[in-house]
């Protein structure tokens, strides 16, 4: 097969859903707590950001958690808020007693989860939902279906349980990389063949990746290029063991090099990013694509000639995109270019020649500190060349 050819195709959606699941998923990730009024606040910079969907929790939990969720919902958002639940009854009537009437389904679909945590049969995982559905359509609320550990079970099992959440009236079926186990091409791969091999004409897809190898905004890119309708992932990413998507990732390719146009406010998700790891005690790694603080720091020669030329040859998208700031740092990779640009935004005019003749001290004082230099160190070098070098 012809993966290259495949991976060209552009069988993306008009209209990408982005679902929010930073309160359920991304509060699942070990030690991490939020309180009634962070889960609340949370939701409310969502819904600014702009994300059409909030999976605000798992409601059977009780306590401050279904407290949370139902607050969440009476707050007036735009965003249809939704509750997780296993396909239990216990669990749908914890979130309909707080008046959901977004009702999210989770089902094991793969024969490794279905044995070894359910120990039960796959005819048990059919049945079962089919009477959870006739519930959930009794009480006249929308809900989706999530076949958790999509990515081990053969496909004409997910397609099973799309037809049976399709039949009932679902709006949308996620499929899970539970585990994190699959590459860009496989999910490309997979989800298309779910489009093409089944057509089903009345449902969504939704594409919900974990990062356990790296992969899960690559994943997340390649299933949307395949035609998923919508999008499950965090805020930053966080989420069990290595974490969700990032949404601020997948969004960002798509809005900056595929000019897409998917609803997102970069410099709100950016303000919420840095108050979830306050929250959590977590920073954000400064290297972190969108959000850390060090992705426009240049040091190297060629890189910080070629960004004082034109920003273009060593960015994706302008800083100004997601609120970060472009700084050009002197160290033991530095040029000369970048000793004239720094010095001359100090207010001090010095020539190509003269910045190049200090070169080796600025490197030599780099590897001493093993750090690049303040404008306070770049000064004091200045100094010393201006009164004991003839230039």
């Amino acid at each position: 097969m012809n993966y290259a050819f495949i991976i060209s195709m552009d069988n993306m959606a008009d209209n990408i859903i982005i679902n929010d699941t930073t309160l359920r998923d991304g509060e699942q990730t070990a030690g991490i707590v939020f309180s009634i009024e962070e889960k609340l606040m949370i939701a409310r910079m969502l819904d600014e950001i702009g994300v059409n969907e909030i999976e605000a929790g798992i409601p059977i939990m009780g306590g401050d958690e279904k407290d949370a969720v139902k607050k969440i919902n009476e707050a007036g958002l735009n965003a249809k808020i939704a509750g997780w639940n296993r396909a239990k009854k216990e669990d749908i009537y914890a979130s309909l007693d707080i008046g959901l009437k977004f009702i999210h389904v989770s089902v094991p679909v793969s024969k490794i989860h279905i044995e070894y945590k359910l120990k039960k049969d796959f005819q048990y995982v059919k049945d079962n939902l089919i009477n959870i559905l006739k519930i959930l359509n009794k009480e006249g609320v929308h809900y989706s279906v999530g076949g958790e550990d999509s990515s081990r079970a053969d496909l004409g099992s997910v397609a099973e349980i799309i037809k049976i959440a399709e039949g009932e009236g679902a709006y949308k079926f996620r499929y899970s990389d539970t585990v994190g186990i699959l590459n860009p091409i496989k999910i490309y791969e997979n989800i298309r063949k779910i489009k093409r091999w089944w057509k089903f004409k009345n449902i969504m897809l939704e594409i919900h990746t974990h990062n356990d190898f790296g992969m899960a905004s690559a994943n997340s890119v390649a299933a949307l290029k395949a035609g998923a309708d919508s999008l499950s992932g965090s805020i930053s990413g966080i989420g069990e063991r290595a974490g969700n998507c990032a949404l601020e990732e997948v969004i960002a390719y798509f809005n900056f090099i595929e000019n897409r146009k998917i609803k997102f406010d970069f410099i709100k998700a950016k303000k919420l990013a840095k108050i979830i790891a306050k929250i959590i005690k977590r920073r954000i790694p400064l290297s972190k694509p969108i959000f850390g603080k060090n992705i426009f720091y240049h040091e190297a020669g060629i890189h910080t000639d070629g960004i004082l030329k034109n920003p273009i040859n060593y960015e994706g998208y302008p800083p100004e995109f997601t609120g970060a700031k472009r700084k050009i740092l002197l160290g033991k990779h530095s040029g000369s270019s970048a000793i004239q640009y720094k010095l001359n935004k100090m207010g001090i005019q010095i020539t190509g020649k003269d910045a190049g003749n200090m070169l080796a001290a600025v490197k030599a004082e780099s590897a001493k500190l093993k750090r690049c230099l303040t404008d306070k160190e770049i000064l004091s070098l200045y100094r010393n060349f201006r009164d004991y070098v003839l230039f």
